[in-house]
């Protein structure tokens, strides 16, 4: 449990304390039953949960960024709305003066103007100028009549992308509740598989077998076609490596002992501790080989330096390179997350020779 979530239930009534505590109690309880009864793959577990987990917090996002173009219109139906109605109002007070003329000249002043005719000729002026009158004024009065019609358009219009704009609100809680009630889900799996010893010796047995899984990937991958050249050099830059990432590193090439458990597993690479979104680049030139989601390892991406030479970094959180694309020294492959992984947001990093892996501490810049 982090100290930030710590504080706060520390801050907390006590009853909501208990019933945070015992939530988290019954998930990892539950983790543990299906885990232990079903016997099931302890990472097919996890990565279904993060999976789970993942496609709600991508149905979230989809459903904030159709809420947040649903909101740009309702801006504008209402933009449209107010100028219908400024529309409409302009109209009836350009053509109200005529009417209330109209009104008080009514029929004897009609007859008044004609009978005040010096001419024939005159009469039929003004009965023509009259009927221009008329006309223009029966034809504002129609286009008063179109901008009211325009106006309840508008209306209709900006009270739908209202009620469309808060169902879309809703639905975006709720996908963000959902992600969030997976997303302990996951955390809970993984507090069980961290506190319980078979689970987490079952979780390590699974990962080994992985990894050989990994070398046999590596070893199967295609050789250059035709006509690409293949990168070289990377045997000179022996010691003189960057690091993937900004970090120190956490846990070497080789055994490495569970200090609670006093388990020892065999690491292929080196963990790397770097902050969630941390870029994470290229070491050096080379071809993207692989870029994808691979079991146990997250989000992985093998780049290809020449002379049989593989570099691998795993369990990212976003991947900005895609397979068949040439990197350079620096280019940016994604960054630090922890899809796949059993210890939370950090680097995994490899460099194999020929399909075998070495200790990256011997290829890093001191």
């Amino acid at each position: 449990m982090g100290p930030v979530l710590l504080a706060l239930l520390l801050a907390a009534d006590p009853r909501a304390q208990l019933e945070v505590l015992e939530a988290r109690r019954a998930a990892e309880r539950e983790a543990v039953r299906v885990l232990s009864e079903k016997e099931r793959s302890v990472l097919d577990t996890l990565e279904e949960a993060e999976r789970a987990w993942r496609d709600a917090e991508v149905e979230a996002q989809r459903a904030e960024r159709t809420r947040a173009a649903s909101a740009a219109r309702l801006e504008q139906a209402v933009r449209d709305e107010a100028a219908a109605a400024e529309r409409y109002r302009a109209l009836l007070e350009g053509l109200r003066p005529r009417l209330v003329a109209r009104q008080r000249m009514g029929g004897a002043g009609e007859l008044a103007l004609w009978a005040s005719a010096s001419s024939l000729a005159d009469l039929v002026k003004r009965r023509a100028l009259l009927e221009r009158v008329l006309a223009h004024d029966a034809g504002t009065l129609r286009a008063a009549r179109e901008a009211l019609r325009e106006r309840e358009r508008a209306t209709s219009a900006r009270l739908e992308e209202a009620e469309r704009l808060a169902a879309l609100a809703d639905r975006a809680r709720e996908g963000r509740a959902e992600a969030a009630a997976r997303r302990e889900g996951r955390r809970a799996l993984l507090a069980s598989v961290r506190s319980a010893r078979e689970l987490h010796e079952r979780a390590a047995a699974e990962a080994e077998g992985q990894g050989r899984k990994l070398a046999e990937f590596i070893a199967a991958l295609p050789p250059p076609r035709a006509g690409q050249v293949p990168y070289s050099g990377f045997t000179q830059l022996r010691g003189k490596l960057p690091r993937p990432a900004s970090g120190r590193i956490e846990a070497g090439f080789g055994k490495v002992v569970n200090p609670r458990f006093r388990t020892v597993t065999v690491q292929n690479g080196v963990d790397i501790g770097a902050p969630r979104g941390e870029p994470v680049r290229a070491v050096a030139p080379g071809r993207v080989v692989h870029a994808g989601w691979f079991k146990g390892y997250g989000n992985l991406i093998i780049v290809d330096h020449g002379d049989g030479f593989h570099t691998l970094v795993a369990h990212l959180e976003s991947m900005s390179a895609a397979a068949g694309e040439d990197v350079g020294a620096g280019a940016l492959l994604g960054t630090v997350g922890d899809t796949g992984s059993l210890k939370g947001a950090y680097l995994y990093f490899e460099i194999r020779e020929k399909g075998r892996p070495v200790d990256p501490r011997a290829w890093l810049a001191p």
